[in-house]
């Protein structure tokens, strides 16, 4: 699957034109993007100096439009996670990455396993999702770089939050492991009263305590797979928005004041089921 944000932005206007528009768009989706997107390989940027500069320049951090490869699996959704191995293996990564992090910087780090991996008895992908909170923005650039030179790719800022950077390993390499083959994404972002590195912690305590939330995440993400990941299609990328469309995400939105195109659009996929009645 290839991805990037331009691309994300054409689908969001292919989602809401009308059906002759929406046929144009198909045939520049089908036959111009992928030949622009040949001579944009290489644009993610691997040098540390350079990543830093572009995470301390507000206008280059939005500009910032790497394109990256992931290998396309099976096992996009999954019922029976693995979750105590995939808890070992993320807690093995935060000692890697940590280890080559002076004691005084490290010390003003904090490293969490988030996302639905990080919550017991959640179906979803096999593709974890770690936070690391700091103190302040821009982050430490020693942390930058020991993620770059543990095999990280820098890809740019998230789409809920500027200050939310992500970090992501394509390729997990450990044979006869659960995660072989499989990314790794590392958000990094500051432990503010506002942004996504509250709201992921939050969510995944509720979600983990509160039995109604789990059950509400739950079947939301049930009935988006069955939805956006069958037999008949695979789009990810709708599946990741109609997932969010949970009662605590978007509370949570409000809550630690996160706006954008991504959460209209979770809620617009929220009020979507419910009418349909997917939701109870």
């Amino acid at each position: 699957m290839l991805i990037n944000k331009y691309y994300l932005n054409f689908y969001r206007k292919m989602r809401t034109s009308s059906s002759r528009v929406k046929h144009s768009y198909i045939v520049i989706l089908i036959f111009v993007i992928p030949i622009a997107f040949m001579n944009m390989e290489n644009l993610v940027v691997q040098d540390s100096d350079e990543v830093y500069e572009i995470i301390s320049d507000p206008e280059r951090l939005q500009s910032y439009q790497p394109t990256f490869f992931i290998r396309p699996t099976e096992l996009y959704f999954r019922l029976d996670l693995p979750h105590a191995e995939i808890k070992e293996w993320v807690l093995e990564e935060k000692e890697k990455v940590f280890s080559s992090v002076p004691d005084e910087v490290k010390s003003k780090l904090r490293w969490e396993h988030v996302g639905s991996t990080s919550i017991p008895g959640m179906p979803g992908s096999m593709f974890p999702d770690s936070l690391i909170l700091t103190q302040s923005f821009p982050p430490p650039k020693e942390i930058v770089t020991s993620l770059l030179a543990n095999g990280y790719d820098f890809i740019g800022a998230g789409p809920l939050d500027s200050e939310d950077i992500w970090f992501i390993k394509l390729h997990i390499n450990q044979p006869g492991h659960v995660l072989d083959g499989m990314y790794h994404k590392v958000h990094v972002a500051p432990d503010a009263d506002r942004g996504t590195g509250r709201l992921f912690l939050e969510f995944r305590d509720k979600c983990n305590s509160d039995r109604d939330a789990f059950e509400d995440y739950k079947n939301t993400k049930i009935a988006s797979a069955a939805k956006h990941l069958n037999s008949e299609t695979t789009d990810l990328f709708a599946y990741k928005i109609a997932k969010s469309g949970c009662s605590l995400y978007l509370a949570l939105g409000e809550k630690y004041q996160i706006n954008g195109v991504t959460v209209a659009m979770a809620k617009q996929a929220a009020a979507e089921r419910e009418s349909a009645g997917d939701l109870q």
